[in-house]
């Protein structure tokens, strides 16, 4: 039996493992993002089973580029999850970089996805025009009446609209849209009988919903008086007034009440308002629609100072 030892192996220098750095880790997070990014990128197979897409709890999805950049740009608006197509990108990117540090830092970071994706999300009646861009949002929170009128400037002429039952999103949308354009400041809906907050509002809006508040109050009569407390002349919307648009629009606090689409102001509405104005309109004419009539209210009694 021999006794000769086996030869020994050279010992190989050992590696030094260097701790990961914070901006190691950040580079392979980062590269770990792009190759999944890269990953979503690729366009389906004929095979591939389109998974359903819902937002998250107590969220609503948001929908097409004019509404998306204002949410994105409303500090006060809260986004949990942003979606974006392969070619809708660059579009995003461009308004992110549009936004302040702080704003881009407390944003959900943009998935890409397949159009077919998006494509599912219900457009409340009618497919979804996303352009691409969908955001999944909380519904904005709202002051309370009292807070929104004791922050006004007593040096600035102030406009409002005071919707009674207004029930059709859309409407409200368009209402929304008009009110930023000629210089009206708040809304002013009865809780019980007023639309949620949905995509189909904000895309009609096309970003008004950002910029325009929203205030929801139980009783709208009270609210009325509210109003009255704080100088605010009232003039309703109804096609038996008389009263001159123009003279309403001297009024340096003025609220204006626009009825339902069909049965129009509410009794007690009425009575409340300091004033009926009418639209002056041809013989042959029966009405307008709601928002239509709201934006020429708006249009004709906006401050001029």
């Amino acid at each position: 039996m021999s006794t000769k030892k086996a030869p020994m192996r050279p010992k190989k220098d050992k590696k030094t493992l260097s701790r990961p750095t914070k901006d190691n880790f950040r580079h392979e997070k980062s590269e770990r993002k792009s190759a999944s990014a890269h990953k979503s990128e690729r366009p389906p197979t004929k095979r591939k089973t389109v998974d359903s897409l819902s937002p998250p709890r107590d969220c609503y999805f948001l929908w097409g580029h004019h509404a998306l950049h204002a949410a994105l740009k409303n500090p006060s608006r809260r986004i949990k999850a942003l979606y974006c197509t392969y070619q809708s990108q660059d579009k995003l990117i461009s308004v992110m970089q549009e936004l302040s540090s702080d704003r881009q830092n407390a944003l959900p970071e943009p998935r890409i996805v397949e159009r077919a994706l998006l494509d599912q999300i219900d457009g409340e009646g009618g497919k979804a025009v996303h352009q691409g861009l969908v955001a999944a949002v909380m519904p904005l929170t709202a002051p309370s009446l009292d807070e929104y009128l004791n922050s006004l400037d007593d040096q600035t002429p102030q406009r409002v609209m005071v919707l009674d039952q207004l029930s059709d999103p859309r409407n409200i949308g368009a209402i929304l849209r008009s009110a930023r354009a000629f210089g009206t400041s708040a809304l002013i809906l009865q809780d019980r009988h007023a639309p949620e907050e949905t995509g189909s509002l904000a895309r009609t809006a096309v970003g008004a919903l950002e910029d325009v508040t929203c205030i929801k109050v139980v009783n709208l009569a009270r609210a009325l008086d509210q109003l009255k407390h704080h100088f605010f002349h009232i003039a309703g919307l109804d096609m038996d007034g008389s009263s001159d648009i123009q003279r309403a629009a001297s009024a340096d606090r003025l609220a204006l009440v626009m009825g339902s689409e069909g049965k129009g102001m509410r009794r007690l509405t009425y009575e409340a308002c300091d004033e009926i104005l009418a639209i002056e309109m041809a013989d042959t004419s029966e009405s307008l629609n709601v928002s239509v009539a709201a934006a020429i209210m708006m249009h004709g009694t906006q401050s001029r100072s």
